[in-house]
């Protein structure tokens, strides 16, 4: 039996990357949201941005110090290790910018959740610099990976995994992706609450060999 190989979103799947960011929005624009006015995945409609707005808060979301402070999701980390103990390898897939690899990694160990690597993935088109010992790639190469299964929040993303591959993924219910209509999926793609229920989606559409 093959190792089941795991993709792993990193912002708003492993850590509460929006919940950081309506603090920023707070603090920068003096604009208060709740966590379910993030009706879109598209910031700058999102939080009612001018370009000169959203380039300035793309640049503060994605400074160290601010991805450094991300609390990790509820649960993740008993699931995480769960999969870990069962010899699940996870491979945190992230469209982040290159450049934040030393904080993603150190953001990682500081918070004890087990993972094996990190994909930087061109996911939006956004052309990301060359970093020195970080390959981006894009989205089509997931495909010929071997995921077992996906754990997604981002719309174009999840749109992408049903449209171009086969892997059955795990919905992290966030306001920006409800819009989504999964039974196209015909049933490989399904909607969680939680981790929790990632957990049960997991368990009962991968194999594990331990």
């Amino acid at each position: 039996m093959s190792v089941p190989l795991v993709y792993v979103d990193f912002d708003d799947v492993l850590c509460e990357t929006a919940q950081a960011f309506l603090d920023v929005v707070e603090h920068e624009f003096g604009r208060r949201y709740a966590f379910e006015d993030i009706h879109f995945f598209n910031l700058e409609k999102s939080f009612h941005l001018n370009q000169e707005e959203y380039d300035r808060l793309m640049g503060l979301i994605h400074d160290p110090a601010t991805l450094r402070m991300m609390e990790p999701m509820p649960g993740v980390l008993d699931v995480l290790e769960t999969w870990a103990c069962r010899g699940v390898q996870i491979a945190v897939v992230t469209g982040r910018p290159p450049e934040t690899k030393a904080v993603c990694h150190e953001w990682l160990e500081q918070r004890g959740l087990p993972y094996d690597r990190i994909l930087f993935v061109d996911k939006y088109g956004r052309t990301p610099a060359h970093i020195l010992g970080v390959e981006v790639i894009l989205p089509q190469d997931l495909a010929e990976m071997g995921f077992s299964m996906a754990v997604e929040d981002a719309p174009a993303m999840i749109e992408f995994l049903i449209d171009q591959t086969d892997i059955p993924i795990a919905v992290l219910d966030r306001p920006w992706n409800r819009r989504l209509d999964l039974s196209r999926a015909n049933g490989e793609a399904v909607r969680c609450k939680d981790w929790s229920a990632v957990a049960d989606v997991f368990s009962a559409r991968v194999q594990c060999s331990a």
